[in-house]
């Protein structure tokens, strides 16, 4: 152990969270790209939700090379390399990721607006087209057949909306005016589709500018390896450096930056795209992204330098062999399969039903092999033959799923009219019920790292009060910053006391921890499912407040009993964030179909949340199968 192990935590930690707040503020500003991509690029929700795919399997992927690579060499590759390369070279290669990212989101192609007539057809319900000027759209309307043409005001609307040509094909011959929207809008059916376009392109030379979205997503795809790479690298070195035994300290305060990038991540995206709070949607410019790219590839190369050149201690021992567990890498290829069955289906257009397949062939594996793992005594299966760590396996995979899903797919919620606001909320104004979601994580995380400090059981209850509304405060000053009015945020008070109820009640203890969320985070999804408004926004939105803690108790009853197999026990975990990437389209593809609609696919967060309330309880009863006391397990920073 160094000298400054001894004395405490080493300067470089604090250059190391910053990762964790990288990590923190691309995923949640996803929440707010995802609803300006699905209209920018003319999108179905599932398609939409392909940003998800993409950002969560390059995790998947990464971890799958590692453990493929270590099997073949039998040595753990990044044990052999080092922590602090392993960082290094992660945010290498998310520096290179945002360096494509900057052409991506510039490449462009411009056609005339009639070579889309086979597009709008397609479309599903409230999908639309756009013009380059933003002068015009086309949008898919909830009634069968049915599409409306609408006109923002500006000084170009009087040509549109006063066109005999148009006036002649649109319902009732007129264009109805919303003062609130700012917009013309006059319907039309299916029939009129090419004559509306017709005249669009013949009278008023109308183009339509196609990005390159699969572009996007591949540089999102490199960001988000660099991250796998740092993520499992960075978690075990912020406990290496400096006193092991402040080590959940220094977790939980990386945790926490984690959290607190999650939460001002969407406030600044919005800010970029849209300026200021309320910003006007028709106005936003993907190429606003740069800048924020052009920022991490500075803050990528400062931070990799800065690990380049600090001395810090070695943490690994390189002559440590990894074990070969054939059974267990069986499953994984299998996992993989599916995978790729997932891909193929986005090639076909079939990603619905391949989506579908894929899960239920992923859940299936892992069953099989808890099950396999029980009849062969365990040979070969390595960590794997431990049936804790299989269903917390799958626990990972759809708790990752549930936290990314119900944020990914509020914004088109948000936006729903109707659902909240009469016509829905415009793009630039979803960011303070994400960053709200995202804060809630914060809530619930800075809440539970209470349990790391030397206090008494009092003071203790005392900060499980207190410490929620000062997290609470941070999230509602942050939105104050931007300039909006958060006075309609108020009423969530309401959720966090039912959340600070939870923890008391609790006692600490994970296995109870996750059950009380399990079983809340139904309460509420079935809740909003069946009100509108506020009230079921923020019944949607809680669900950060009970995903908040889920992955350290699963985690920590995972691993619990483990032994010598904790640490291929803990790349297996990793593995699962891929639910994620899955999970997230399931739901925007129900929400594409008219029968189910948006608002009734957070069914999906509700049964997700149903099963790691089974993991809870199910988990209490291996564990003392196994003579071991599953109230001890300690749950730690994520």
């Amino acid at each position: 152990m160094s000298q400054q192990q001894k004395q405490g935590t080493h300067p470089s930690f604090f250059v190391l969270i910053l990762v964790f707040f990288f990590w923190g503020f691309l995923a949640a500003s996803n929440s707010i790209f995802i609803p300006f991509c699905k209209s920018h690029f003319n999108l179905t929700q599932l398609e939409s939700q392909l940003i998800d795919f993409a950002f969560y399997s390059a995790y998947f992927i990464g971890s799958l090379i590692l453990y493929f690579y270590s099997a073949a060499r039998k040595v753990d590759l990044l044990n052999k390399i080092g922590y602090k390369k392993g960082i290094i070279y992660g945010l290498l290669i998310s520096v290179f990721g945002s360096i494509v990212m900057i052409p991506a989101v510039n490449k462009e192609r411009i056609v005339p607006i009639q070579g889309t007539v086979e597009d709008i057809t397609k479309f599903t319900t409230e999908q639309q087209l756009q013009t380059t000027d933003h002068s015009v759209k086309i949008r898919k309307e909830a009634k069968d057949g049915e599409y409306a043409l609408i006109v923002p005001f500006g000084a170009q609307a009087d040509q549109y909306i006063t066109d005999p040509q148009l006036l002649s094909i649109v319902q009732g011959n007129n264009f109805t005016k919303d003062e609130e929207k700012k917009e013309y809008s006059a319907n039309f059916s299916t029939a009129n589709i090419e004559s509306i376009v017709t005249e669009l392109g013949t009278a008023h030379h109308q183009t339509v500018t196609f990005g390159y979205f699969a572009l996007i997503l591949g540089a999102l795809f490199i960001v988000a390896l660099g991250f796998s790479l740092q993520q499992t690298a960075a978690n075990p070195f912020a406990v290496l450096l400096g006193n092991p035994e402040q080590g959940a300290n220094r977790l939980s305060l990386a945790g926490g930056v984690n959290s607190f990038g999650t939460t001002i991540g969407p406030i600044i995206v919005s800010r970029l795209l849209f300026g200021a709070a309320g910003g006007s949607p028709d106005d936003a410019n993907i190429t606003s992204i740069n800048t924020l790219y052009i920022l991490l590839i500075v803050l990528f190369l400062l931070a990799a330098g800065i690990f380049a050149i600090t001395k810090m201690p070695s943490a690994t021992n390189a002559d440590e062999h990894f074990e070969s567990s054939p059974k267990a890498s069986r499953s994984l290829a299998w996992i993989t399969g599916m995978f790729i069955l997932i891909l193929v289906g986005l090639v076909l257009k079939q990603e619905l039903v391949c989506f579908i397949i894929g899960i239920v062939g992923i859940i299936g594996t892992i069953l099989y092999s808890k099950s396999a793992a029980q009849v062969g005594h365990g040979e070969g299966w390595g960590a794997m033959k431990y049936p804790q760590l299989v269903l917390g396996m799958l626990a990972i995979f759809i708790y990752v799923g549930v936290e990314v899903s119900i944020a990914s797919n509020m914004g088109a919620l948000l936006r729903h009219p109707g659902f909240l606001t009469e016509h829905g909320l415009k793009e630039s104004e979803l960011d303070p019920f994400v960053s709200l979601f995202w804060g809630s994580l914060m809530i619930g995380r800075w809440t539970a790292a209470i349990s790391v400090f030397n206090v008494t059981a009092s003071t203790r209850k005392i900060l499980s009060v207190i410490v929620p509304f000062v997290a609470y405060g941070v999230v509602l000053g942050a939105n104050v910053l931007k300039g909006t009015d958060v006075s309609n945020l108020y009423p969530y008070v309401i959720c966090i006391v039912i959340q600070i109820i939870g923890f008391l009640a609790a006692q600490d203890k994970p296995a109870k921890t996750l059950m009380i969320f399990g079983i809340l985070g139904v309460a509420f999804m079935l809740f909003g499912i069946f009100t509108t408004g506020y009230v079921s926004t923020f019944a949607f939105v809680s669900g950060g407040l009970f995903c908040s803690v889920m992955w350290p108790c699963i985690y920590s009853l995972a691993i619990t009993g483990l032994g010598k197999y904790t640490g291929q026990a803990s790349s297996f975990l990793v593995l699962m964030i891929l639910g994620g990437s899955l999970i997230p389209p399931v739901q925007g593809g129900l929400a594409d179909i008219p029968a189910i609609g948006i608002h009734l696919s957070y069914i999906i967060p509700a049964l997700c949340f149903a099963y790691v309330a089974f993991f809870a309880f199910r988990v209490k009863s291996i564990l003392k199968s196994q003579g071991i006391d599953y109230e001890s397990a300690v749950s730690g920073g994520h």
